[in-house]
């Protein structure tokens, strides 16, 4: 174990399901997982599906993925919570057919959602800490 962290209290293991769109989303999202912001829930990004109390998704869901999409979720433990964050996934986009594609929302039953475009870190955190309880 590092020196670095030694100290550290390890939280909820985080899967990152980035799917297509402007990106947006997905870099508010990084940020937080990447320790970049003081005050953040206890997060602790994990390259698996398999080892992830929470996935978060971003980007809208295009037909030519959603089988792939579909096998990323099925990997995840059970009990896993899903968190749909803005506007492309949770279908909330900033403008009537922005997001070309459908939302996860729409396919997928997601445990909270956050909507914005792009979501606002405030925003993110609220949502985590909502589903993560």
């Amino acid at each position: 174990m590092s020196a670095a962290s030694a100290g550290r209290v390890w939280g909820t293991a985080v899967f990152h399901l980035r799917m297509a769109g402007c990106g947006g989303c997905s870099d508010i999202v990084d940020v937080l997982l990447r320790d970049r912001f003081r005050g953040r829930p206890r997060l602790v990004e994990c390259s698996s599906p398999r080892h992830a109390g929470l996935v978060i998704v971003s980007g809208v869901l295009e037909e030519e993925m959603e089988s792939g999409v579909l096998n990323v979720l099925a990997q995840a433990p059970a009990g896993v919570r899903v968190l749909a964050v803005g506007g492309c996934a949770t279908g909330a986009g900033a403008t009537p057919g922005a997001c070309p594609g459908v939302s996860f929302s729409e396919r997928v039953k997601a445990d909270g959602k956050v909507p914005g475009c792009p979501v606002t870190m405030e925003a993110l955190i609220e949502g985590v800490e909502d589903v993560n309880c």
